[in-house]
């Protein structure tokens, strides 16, 4: 028998494929897959391109996608597996369920996810799962890597606007691939630039730490981070659980340092949460 794990964010999709003794198999990577950030075709061409590479079919899948907490999400995921593995079983879930079974599995804890966005998967005493964030760009995702690219165009704007442009400015323009800064608004609307672009500037804004404004832009969104593990750490009725966090911004040495908080390292990763959940599902 063959597992095949996805893990489907913004700004990649891993692929994790093993038998049934988790002897692994084949690890693949693809670009964006939240068909929500860069549209269906991008997200179909991404899951395409992962399956194309696998050096075996699978018989069961388990795919957690940034964006599956919507059914029609869930449609169109389901649909674009089926007709690339048109006989395997699948399981849909959000790529936070994958990622907290991978890191703290199914006793109580806090599982802080922050990459191209940011959401806390936390499980109360009697095992209930229960989110925390994770409203998406538009009204939420505080302190996610879109939130700290989008403070770091604010701010490259402001400076703009004063009429000094300093070399903060200089690189958010040119890690955006711009003329000037002041063609976001432009490139935005024109979809030329989206969520997965402004979360790309986090490399950028983490480099210039602790200069201003990289520290200031930081440092608010570890608050949000922090903010979000401790109303989770609350709701879990367990005192001192077990918290976890993965995401390029979560993980990051300086965004670590700068929450405050201790964190126990994942114990596997989100395609390998993905393979257990097919696992338990379907023991073969």
């Amino acid at each position: 028998m063959r597992y095949l794990g996805i893990d489907g964010g913004g700004s990649k999709t891993k692929f994790l494929l093993v038998d049934e003794y988790y002897n692994e198999i084949c690890h693949i990577q693809s670009g964006p897959s939240n068909h929500l950030s860069v549209g269906t075709e991008a997200a179909r061409e991404a899951i395409a391109q992962g399956v194309s590479h696998l050096t075996e079919r699978p018989n069961f899948v388990c795919a957690g996608f940034a964006g599956a907490g919507r059914p029609d999400s869930v449609a169109f995921y389901r649909e674009v597996l089926q007709s690339l593995i048109p006989n395997a079983q699948i399981i849909i879930e959000s790529d936070a369920f994958i990622a907290s079974i991978g890191a703290i599995g199914i006793d109580p804890g806090v599982l802080l996810i922050a990459g191209t966005g940011s959401i806390v998967i936390g499980r109360e005493k009697d095992r209930t799962m229960f989110r925390v964030g994770g409203w998406g760009p538009h009204f939420g995702d505080e302190g996610s890597g879109f939130w700290i690219g989008r403070e770091a165009v604010r701010a490259a704007l402001r400076s703009i606007d004063l009429h000094m442009p300093t070399e903060f400015t200089e690189r958010v323009a040119t890690t955006l691939r711009l003329k000037s800064v002041s063609d976001v608004v432009a490139a935005w609307a024109g979809g030329t630039l989206g969520v997965p672009e402004i979360a790309g500037l986090f490399p950028e804004v983490v480099a210039m730490y602790p200069a201003e404004p990289a520290k200031q832009i930081l440092t608010e969104a570890a608050f949000h981070l922090r903010l979000l593990v401790e109303i989770a750490s609350k709701r879990t009725g367990v005192e001192g659980c077990r918290k976890s966090l993965s995401g390029s911004v979560a993980s990051h040495p300086i965004m670590r340092e700068l929450i405050g908080l201790e964190f126990d390292e994942p114990r596997h990763s989100a395609e390998w949460g993905a393979v257990i959940w097919a696992r338990q599902h379907f023991p073969g």
